[in-house]
């Protein structure tokens, strides 16, 4: 064990994060002031109403930035405006603003320049499908949760000042990252103790029912720590003809599958439980509960159009 090391892949980590988390806190805390932001809450407050909640506002927030909808819909929390059972559901809904941002700024441009048009279409395809899919039946299940209904007021989010606002928004990122850094330096050090060649070695059980190859190995190793990197080498090994066009989309999934659990301990765990306390948890599980349902789902998918020759 090098805790050297481990304090310098927490500062890396950290340098990438602790930026865009002031930022998205202080954005939140100056734009959601703002008159003119409540005039798009309206048309989404009425788009959220199946879930028996209207909360256009922190939807709104989540378009924004991730940690924007976070600071937003914790602050209600942690004021009573809404219960743990509506927060639970408000976190649900905030998860599809957050996979169209994922998938159509980050995801999918990355594997139509790797993979090419049709494989990088075929996986956009089913990382939206998928994952949207779980989200809703997730929402539809959940507004059971929300029985006489719930109205976020946009009149909640008060007007103040500029210097209020990032007054604010420094208390609130301190706070933060009080339970964020330890969180982070902990998680780091259980993957520098070998937690993921544990994840490696689980992924046998896929590759012999798939019947994936060796190299698959390869995207699925550097998939788990980053699907940048998972992708990536897709593209190079399709490129020297070392994988199939289907075990390099099974591959990816599959690396999808474990980097999802990384992710969780790595960024989405500290994140939530900084900003929710013991609810993060929850709200944590849910959130790998819904990527890892949607991977399972694609793959079922990859396996059907395989059996009918379309890949």
């Amino acid at each position: 064990m090098d805790l050297a090391k481990v304090a310098l892949e927490t500062f890396e980590l950290l340098k990438m994060i602790v930026p865009i988390m002031f930022v998205g806190l202080l954005a939140s805390n100056i734009v959601f002031s703002l008159p003119q932001v409540r005039r798009l809450m309206e048309p989404i407050d009425r788009l959220t109403s199946f879930a028996n909640l209207r909360c256009g506002s922190v939807v709104l927030a989540f378009f924004a930035h991730p940690i924007a909808g976070l600071s937003v819909l914790s602050d209600l929390y942690r004021k009573g405006a809404l219960k743990e059972n509506e927060v639970t559901v408000v976190f649900l809904i905030s998860l599809i603003p957050r996979t169209i941002r994922i998938i159509f700024m980050f995801l999918a441009p990355i594997a139509f320049s790797a993979l090419g048009f049709f494989l990088g279409l075929i996986y956009s395809l089913l990382e939206v499908f998928s994952r949207l899919g779980v989200i809703f039946i997730g929402i539809l299940l959940g507004r059971r949760l929300v029985e006489d209904g719930c109205v976020v007021e946009s009149e909640g989010f008060e007007e103040v000042t500029i210097k209020e606002s990032v007054v604010r928004s420094i208390r609130l990122f301190f706070r933060t990252l009080a339970v964020f850094v330890p969180s982070v330096f902990t998680v780091m050090l259980l993957l520098d103790l070998g937690f993921l060649n544990v994840l490696n070695g689980m992924c046998r059980p896929f590759m012999d029912i798939f019947g994936i190859p060796t190299s698959g190995l390869v995207i699925i190793a550097a998939g788990t720590s980053s699907m940048v990197a998972g992708i990536g080498v897709t593209g190079s090994l399709i490129a020297k003809g070392a994988i199939d066009k289907f075990s390099a989309l099974v591959s990816i999934f599959v690396a999808s599958i474990f980097h999802g659990i990384v992710e969780c301990l790595r960024r989405s765990l500290p994140m939530n439980v900084s900003f929710f306390g013991k609810l993060g948890v929850k709200l944590t599980l849910i959130n790998l509960a819904v990527r890892e349902t949607a991977c399972l789902i694609a793959l079922t998918i990859l396996l059907i159009l395989h059996s009918a020759n379309m890949i």
